[in-house]
């Protein structure tokens, strides 16, 4: 009786962690990044080795919908950006938020380590660490800081920026 119940615990066990390994959120209007070539640690012409990871600030990021492209530039080297621009290209649909914001969520939240909030400002590619979203700040005007935001990089293409809702926007390190 005890090499059946082993052999029965034992199998339940396999069972579960398959479909935990399988699981996941099946909701179809998830939104999901589209799957691209997976691609090196990022790499910028110049950057040098620090640490054992890569430097990426001063990378330029291209997002791209039709014939409208906005460069952002990463500022800074922190497990953020570093894990942002691990999941690049890829491709994923913006939408307007409050009025204030383009939004759209990446295929998972990014490392967060480390982290101490900005004081948004137009222009600013951020993650909202609670949603693990990523967006840029279009009209930040009266905002103040927030624990929960981390800037990833900025640009000056605001304008530019209000083509992005509701389109398929392509994210890739610039040549």
């Amino acid at each position: 009786m005890r090499t059946r119940l082993t052999t029965a615990t034992t199998a339940a066990l396999i069972l579960a962690c398959s479909l935990a390994a399988c699981g996941g959120d099946s909701d179809p209007n998830t939104p999901r990044a589209t799957p691209e070539a997976s691609s090196p640690a990022p790499s910028t012409p110049g950057a040098s080795q620090e640490r054992g990871h890569q430097r990426v600030a001063g990378t330029v990021v291209r997002f791209t919908a039709g014939s409208i492209a906005v460069d952002v530039a990463i500022e800074e080297d922190t497990p953020t950006t570093r894990d942002f621009l691990s999941l690049l290209p890829m491709t994923l649909a913006f939408e307007d938020y409050g009025g204030r914001e383009k939004v759209t969520n990446p295929p998972r939240p990014f490392d967060y380590d480390g982290a101490t909030g900005m004081t948004p400002q137009n222009g600013d590619l951020f993650s909202y660490m609670p949603w693990g979203n990523l967006g840029f700040f279009y009209n930040a005007d009266g905002l103040g800081h927030s624990d929960d935001l981390v800037r990833i990089g900025t640009t000056d293409a605001i304008d530019q920026l209000m083509h992005f809702d509701g389109q398929d926007v392509k994210i890739e390190i610039a040549d």
